[in-house]
């Protein structure tokens, strides 16, 4: 039997006039979950609720057996999140941001952060504001080697880049998956991203939300 890494029981949650309505979802361990949907069909909103962001969530998440919501500091150390959003030291090069956020993950390994750095080919010595932003997309994967994390969720990463980038982004994914042995969930409104890697769907309408296998 397959282990089961995320477990959703009846997550709901209201914000103003949108809602993410209750369902029941299980996530084996090992594989490419694609998200897709509308833009505001509620892709982003589930994204967080896996990250345990909303207190007034009604349901229960689980990964690793972790509640999100109860647990926010071990589901920091077993989640990693790639998005197009900077939220890191960018006015730092690599080498500075580990050295400031590195205290915070319990399982951080430098060589294999600088390994990946290296195998990705990001200069390590330019600050994180002057990457474009594939390179910043690929040195969020670094940071997540760094700490391997179980669970990497990916926020509509491969939005307005070209398509020969996005073929090569979307290999490494798998490659995490193989050496990590990472469950990977992209969340992103280009079906064809889905099709080329993804092992499970989730359908997300109107804040609706159903997991299928590809066939």
């Amino acid at each position: 039997m397959e282990e089961i890494i995320i477990r959703i029981e009846n997550a709901a949650l209201k914000l103003g006039k949108f809602s993410i309505k209750p369902a029941i979802i299980n996530i084996p361990k090992g594989y490419i979950v694609g998200i897709q949907g509308d833009n505001g069909a509620g892709k982003s909103t589930i994204l967080r609720m896996l990250l345990g962001m909303y207190d007034k969530m009604q349901g229960n998440i689980y990964i690793d057996g972790n509640d999100v919501v109860k647990n926010r500091t071990q589901i920091k150390n077993i989640t990693g999140v790639v998005s197009q959003e900077r939220t890191f030291f960018m006015e730092e090069d690599a080498y500075e941001n580990e050295r400031l956020y590195a205290p915070f993950y319990k399982n951080w390994n430098s060589d294999e952060y600088r390994k990946m750095l290296k195998n990705l080919n990001i200069n390590s010595g330019r600050s994180l504001g002057n990457l474009s932003t594939g390179e910043m997309l690929k040195y969020q994967l670094a940071f997540a080697a760094a700490y391997r994390p179980q669970v990497l969720l990916l926020d509509e990463p491969t939005a307005n880049l070209d398509p020969v980038f996005r073929d090569d982004f979307l290999k490494i994914l798998q490659e995490f998956v193989a050496e990590y042995d990472m469950t990977i969930l992209m969340a992103t409104h280009l079906d064809e991203d889905i099709s080329k890697i993804a092992d499970y769907i989730m359908d997300v309408e109107d804040g609706r939300y159903s997991l299928s296998e590809c066939i």
